[in-house]
């Protein structure tokens, strides 16, 4: 119920930026693509290092390092997606705005998911609790909502000035 509630955030931060999705459409169609790849990322850094916290590959000593590590592949695994996803945006027949919006929000959702999905582990592990029971649909949560956030809140200063 709680992930439930955080869902529906995601919701009430859409409504909030009503008038920049009046006026630019288009952002509608790459909403659900973004926070996805937000999701699947983080998600895979998830389960990585909770295997590895599982197996004792890695300890909780190791939190800054595994951080650090699978930020940066989040952030260039992203750069190298936002070069597939912009001749899609052409052929689509995006507007160059959008498309520049777009393109600037994947390496930002990269590097947010894939810091989440390597810290939560580590953080609800340290609070004594077990991260493959509350991590994936936490750092799930986050990333719709703060994934939208960031992209509508670029979107409005970017488009909208």
């Amino acid at each position: 119920m709680l992930f439930l509630c955080g869902l529906m955030m995601s919701s009430v931060v859409i409504k909030r930026f009503e008038a920049i999705l009046d006026k630019e459409l288009e952002l509608v169609y790459f909403t659900g693509m973004l926070v996805g790849h937000g999701g699947n990322s983080g998600g895979q850094v998830v389960s990585t290092v909770i295997r590895a916290l599982g197996s004792k590959e890695i300890a909780l000593s190791d939190a800054r390092h595994v951080i650090m590590r699978e930020s940066l592949a989040g952030l260039v695994q992203s750069l190298i997606l936002t070069l597939a996803i912009a001749p899609f945006l052409v052929m689509l027949g995006i507007s160059s705005g959008v498309s520049r919006v777009v393109m600037l929000n994947v390496p930002i959702l990269g590097l947010l998911a894939n810091t989440l999905g390597a810290a939560l582990p580590f953080a609800i592990t340290a609070a004594g609790q077990d991260p493959a029971v509350i991590v994936g649909p936490l750092m799930t949560t986050c990333i719709d909502t703060f994934g939208n956030m960031i992209y509508l809140t670029i979107a409005t200063h970017y488009l909208m000035s």
